[in-house]
């Protein structure tokens, strides 16, 4: 569970090293023998978990006493490190009275600029996401918790993928000026471009709101997409794949849609995003679903043009082609129900 580290330094003295020693040996009790033939109840469980979980604290302790002890030591700081790791899996195992020490030593260590910067960056995700579960127990808006933590490791951790994704996550919950804004701070955030690209293709696909439709390709069925094919019908987008479980909850609704508005001049098309052709292919084989597909796979163009990486997502493109919305999984049936009731001019 715990990390191997150097078992003598340069630097260290004789009486830090023996204590060291004592540090790096240490391992938690393996499960009782017993259970592999005979299955633990759930208080033996509970049991064990809380006397691993006292095993951690009591490491955390000593890892303490040890840089407070050797301040100078050159393990002083893999010691800070291992307090913290110790903390994590006793908390984890259920001590939760150790739990405002743990966030405590997390936040001194995130914004000590002496640490590793990788280090630094895995305790601050982890904390990150110990206050976000927190405030979701608490009944705090989950979407402002994500912006908030997503924000925080952008500013501090600019080069690290957590904040682009938990900005995204919160982008998906969000109106169009909002998603436009974390667009923007994720653009501009001075990380590398395979991040800030994450940002940008938010902007592009916030930009197609209220612009004709931006795609065009030959389906899986031989047949053409494009605007003028498409012309005077509503148009359903829909991103998906068959390892997203959500997409394939909604799959039989939207062809449910389709099957009951198809004849009014509403038309679906897929942009699929399995990289197994084949298993796209005999999903849509199975579900009998009749509209024209693309199959790109997870890197499709179109996913990356406009940063879709949260499946399932859906466009609505009114009769004359413009993109009208890019959040129709939600209500997807009255906004459909309404784009077909405007005439093509409208």
């Amino acid at each position: 569970m715990f990390p191997a580290f150097s078992a003598f330094a340069a630097g260290t003295t004789a009486a830090a090293a023996q204590a060291w020693q004592g540090l790096i040996h240490f391992s938690l009790s393996p499960p009782p023998e017993s259970w592999q033939s005979n299955m633990p109840t759930d208080a033996q469980l509970a049991a064990f978990d809380q006397e691993r979980a006292a095993e951690s604290a009591a490491l955390a302790d000593r890892a303490a006493d040890f840089y407070k002890k050797f301040p100078a030591d050159t393990n002083a700081a893999s010691a800070r490190i291992l307090e913290i790791q110790a903390l994590q899996a006793s908390v984890h195992l259920g001590d939760t009275n150790r739990l405002g020490e743990l966030m405590s030593r997390e936040e001194l260590l995130i914004h000590n600029a002496n640490e590793p910067r990788e280090v630094r960056y895995e305790v601050a995700v982890d904390l990150a996401g110990r206050r976000m579960k927190m405030q979701a127990a608490a009944g705090a808006n989950v979407t402002a918790a994500l912006e908030k933590a997503g924000r925080a490791l952008l500013k501090e951790f600019p080069d690290g993928p957590s904040g682009y994704e938990l900005l995204s996550d919160a982008a998906e919950e969000s109106d169009l000026a909002k998603m436009r804004e974390l667009g923007g701070l994720m653009a501009s955030s001075g990380g590398p471009a395979g991040l800030t690209d994450i940002g940008r293709g938010l902007l592009r696909r916030v930009a197609v709101v209220g612009k004709r439709l931006p795609i065009h390709f030959m389906a899986s069925n031989g047949s053409s997409v494009n605007l003028t094919t498409l012309s005077n019908q509503v148009v359903l987008v829909d991103f998906w794949a068959t390892w997203c479980p959500h997409c394939v909850q909604a799959a039989p609704e939207i062809k449910k849609l389709y099957d009951e508005y198809h004849g009014r001049g509403f038309q679906v098309i897929g942009i699929n995003f399995d990289d197994d052709t084949n298993q796209a292919l005999r999903f849509i084989r199975e579900r009998d679903l009749p509209w024209p597909e693309y199959l790109g796979g997870q890197t499709n163009e179109y996913g990356a043009d406009y940063g879709v990486d949260l499946l399932p997502e859906g466009w609505l493109v009114d009769r004359r082609g413009i993109v009208q919305d890019i959040h129709a999984t939600v209500n997807m049936k009255a906004k459909v129900e309404k784009l077909l009731k405007l005439p093509s001019g409208s």
